[in-house]
C-alpha cells in the first residue's frame, strides 16, 4: 500500500482502483439546465462553443468532469459549449478567489462564504436564480440546503458537497470482552458507543498504546483546523445551543462553556502521536495512520468511511461511526456536529460565462447527475442530498451503516464558523490561542480570555451593528433556534 502526504492524497490512498460502475443518466434539473443554455446560445446570448473555465481542488476536480471525464463530454455534448478545466493550489480559496483572474466557476467552504462576498469576490446567485428558476432551499432533497448555499439572506453558493464532523471508533475493540470487563473494572461503566465527550476522554485513555505505536487519539491538532474540533465540544456545551455571540454580538466564549470545551480539546493530546501539533499534521497525518490499525479513535467526515472500506484496508470491517459526543445539559444529552470541510460552488465576481456557470452548476447537482459525480473515481466530494444517502450504489462505496449514521446527524449541524464577515480574522483568533493551549503556553482560562478580547476588536473594525444584523441570520440556522431565547 503506498500512503501519501499532500494533494494527492487520494490517489495515494488508492481511491482511482475504486470502480463503481452506472449508465449515465439526467433528471429533471439537469434537462431544464441544459434546455436553458441553448436557449441562451440561440438568442446569441451565449457563443456557441464558449469555453467554461473550471478551477476546483484535486481532490474535487474528478467529481466535476466525472469517471472517465464521461460528464465533461455529455455536457460539452447536449450544449456545444467547452470545459476548461484545472486544479488550484492547495490554499483557502479566499486566497485563491483573490488572486485568480479568469476563472468562471470554483469550489469554497461553508465558512469562507462571508468573507467572499464582504469582499466582493464572489457573485450573489439570487437573481440568476429567479432569473433560470431554480429554488435551492425550497429543494427537499438537498441537505442543509441554507446553510450550504446562503449568506445573510443571500445565495452566494450551490451545494455540491455535504462535510459534517463523524467520529470513527474501532468496532472489533469496543466488543472485546476482555476489554470490556477491564475498562468496567477500572471506571466502573460499561465499554459502549461514547455518549458524551467524558465517556470518550475515557476510553482514549484506556486504549491508548503509544508506547506501541497505537494511539488513543487521532483528532487532528493543527492549528488551522483547531475550531472544527473544539467546536464540536463548545456547541453542545448549553441546550439548545451555546452560541458564540449573545444577541448584542457580545462573545460568550470566556465562560465556563469555552473553557471546559478548551480542556477537553487538549485533554487528548498526551495520547496521540508526536507531531500531532505539526503545521502539516492535517487529516493527511492522521487518517493514514487510523487506516493503518494504529489507533482507536479519529475525526473526519464521511469521506473517511470512502477511505476506510478500501480493499487494503486494515481497519476494514473492524471500524464503526458513529454521532460525536455531546455534553450533559440540564440531565439530558446536547449533541452537535458542524460542516467542517466541504467544498461547494461558488462564481467568482465578473465571471466571463457567470450565466454558463450557474447553470452547468446546477446541471452538475441534479439528483441524478450528482450520483454518477460523487461516485467518479478520484473524487473526494461526499454526499449532499438526501437521495445519495439511499443509494446503493452509495453503499456500496461508504456502507450503508455509515450512511444512516450520518444522515441522522445533519439535523443537529450547527453552522460552520461564525457565519460573519471577518470570519477569518475571528477563527484565526480562535486557532491560535487553542493551539498556544494545546502546547501549554497558556491556561485553557487565559486563551478563551485572549479569544474575547480580539473578537471584541473584530467586530468593531467590521461594525457591531451589522454584525448583530447578520448574527441574527446566523443564529437562526442553528438547531432548535428560538428568537425568544436570549442567550
Amino acid at each position: 500500500m503506498r500512503i501519501c502526504l499532500g494533494s494527492k492524497i487520494l490517489f495515494c490512498f488508492g481511491l482511482m482502483a475504486t470502480t463503481v460502475s452506472f449508465n449515465l443518466s439526467a433528471g429533471e434539473q439537469a434537462d431544464k439546465a441544459v434546455r436553458q443554455v441553448n436557449q441562451l446560445i440561440a438568442s446569441g446570448e451565449i457563443k456557441k462553443g464558449a469555453l467554461l473555465r473550471i478551477v476546483a481542488k484535486q481532490g474535487n476536480i474528478a467529481n466535476f468532469l466525472g469517471q472517465d471525464l464521461a460528464l465533461k463530454e455529455l455536457w460539452q455534448q447536449e450544449t456545444g459549449t467547452f470545459i476548461d478545466a484545472n486544479t488550484m493550489p492547495q490554499k483557502a480559496s479566499l486566497d485563491f478567489i483573490q488572486q485568480a483572474s479568469n476563472v468562471d466557476l470554483t469550489i469554497a467552504r461553508n465558512r469562507e462564504y462571508p468573507d467572499l462576498y464582504h469582499q466582493n469576490l464572489i457573485e450573489d446567485l439570487t437573481p440568476l436564480a429567479a432569473r433560470f428558476g431554480f429554488d435551492l432551499v425550497a429543494d427537499t432533497d438537498l441537505i442543509l440546503p441554507e446553510m450550504q448555499s446562503s449568506f445573510n439572506g443571500k445565495q452566494v453558493a450551490i451545494p455540491a458537497d455535504g462535510d459534517i464532523a463523524v467520529l470513527y471508533l474501532r468496532r472489533d475493540l469496543i466488543e472485546d470482552a476482555e476489554k470490556q470487563k477491564a475498562f468496567r473494572a477500572k471506571y466502573g461503566i460499561d465499554l459502549n458507543i461514547p455518549q458524551t465527550w467524558d465517556e470518550y476522554q475515557k476510553q482514549v485513555e484506556f486504549f491508548d498504546q503509544s508506547a506501541n505505536g497505537f494511539y488513543g487519539s487521532l483528532e487532528q491538532r493543527d492549528q488551522a483546523s483547531a475550531w472544527m474540533f473544539w467546536m464540536l465540544r463548545y456547541a453542545s456545551q448549553k441546550f439548545p445551543n451555546q452560541y458564540l455571540f449573545d444577541k448584542e454580538m457580545q462573545p460568550l466564549v470566556n465562560s465556563q462553556a469555552g473553557i471546559e470545551a478548551t480542556r477537553s480539546y487538549i485533554a487528548t493530546l498526551p495520547f496521540s502521536p508526536e507531531g500531532i501539533l505539526d503545521p502539516k499534521s492535517n487529516y493527511t497525518f492522521t487518517l493514514p495512520k487510523f487506516l493503518n490499525g494504529q489507533g482507536y479513535s479519529m475525526i473526519i467526515t464521511l469521506a473517511g468511511a470512502k477511505i476506510l472500506n478500501l480493499p487494503h484496508s486494515k481497519v476494514r470491517e473492524k471500524y464503526i461511526a458513529v454521532p460525536v459526543p455531546g455534553n450533559k445539559s440540564d440531565g439530558s444529552l446536547n449533541r452537535r456536529t458542524t460542516l467542517i470541510y466541504g467544498n461547494n460552488i461558488v462564481i467568482p465576481k465578473g465571471a466571463a460565462n457567470k450565466e454558463l456557470a450557474y447553470l452547468f452548476a446546477m446541471w452538475l447537482t441534479d439528483p441524478d447527475i450528482s450520483k454518477q459525480a460523487l461516485l467518479a473515481r478520484g473524487g473526494f466530494s461526499d454526499p449532499y442530498r438526501y437521495s445519495h444517502y439511499t443509494s446503493e450504489q452509495m453503499e456500496k462505496v461508504y456502507s450503508k451503516s455509515v450512511l444512516v449514521t450520518v444522515k441522522s446527524d445533519l439535523a443537529l449541524a450547527v453552522p460552520a464558523g461564525t457565519g460573519l464577515p471577518g470570519d477569518t480574522e475571528y477563527i484565526s483568533a480562535l486557532n491560535k490561542q487553542l493551539f498556544l493551549a494545546s502546547q501549554g503556553k497558556v491556561t485553557p482560562e487565559q486563551a478563551m480570555r485572549e479569544v474575547e478580547r480580539s473578537w471584541q476588536q473584530i467586530t468593531e473594525k467590521y461594525g457591531r451593528e451589522s454584525q448583530k444584523t447578520i448574527w441574527q441570520n446566523v443564529r437562526a440556522l442553528y438547531p432548535g433556534f428560538s428568537s425568544k431565547v436570549n442567550e
